[in-house]
């Protein structure tokens, strides 16, 4: 727990998009890339979140007392943690869809993630921000694919939070 938690100070205190331009100069710029830097970048967070409810639910007086009954440690975690922290993933999982989708998108508008004869947001918008002054509805449509794209993903997430906290049920 230690040895992470410093590992999470380091990744943390390094902008998540300075290590993507990082990877993405490193390794050839595509998909694969792109993925992959995410997924370095990405696990910060979600880490976080699991091991702070972990902690609250292990002093949980139901995981108290199946330890006392003889459950094993797996079994417990399997059992009754794990269950009990999966809204909170799926939930932190949906909040980072729309920041990876912007990420991509903006790698490709830069010109280090897709090339364009790969269809992606950024590269439309980077061949709309092109031909802007003459036909400038090649960047307003997909920049407002985009946007309407990233309002769902966290209207969607929001509530899906609200489903999962027992918190607001009445």
């Amino acid at each position: 727990d230690t040895v992470m938690q410093r590992i999470l100070e380091i990744l943390s205190g390094i902008p998540t998009l300075v290590i993507m331009i990082l990877m993405l100069t490193i390794f050839d710029p595509g998909l694969l890339s792109i993925v992959f830097a995410m997924i370095i970048t990405g696990w910060v967070n979600m880490a976080r979140v699991v091991r702070a409810q972990t902690l609250k639910i292990k002093e949980q007086e139901y995981v108290y007392a199946a330890t006392v009954l003889g459950a094993s440690r797996l079994n417990i975690a399997l059992r009754h943690i794990l269950p009990n922290i999966a809204g909170v993933i799926i939930v932190q999982l949906m909040f980072s869809i729309p920041t990876a989708i912007f990420f991509e998108a903006f790698l490709s508008f830069i010109g280090l993630g897709l090339k364009p004869p790969i269809a992606s947001l950024g590269t439309l918008l980077n061949e709309g921000y092109k031909t802007f002054r003459f036909l400038p509805h090649l960047m307003w449509v997909p920049a407002a694919a985009l946007s309407v794209m990233m309002i769902c993903f966290n209207l969607l997430a929001d509530g899906m939070r609200d489903a999962f906290d027992p918190k607001t049920k009445e």
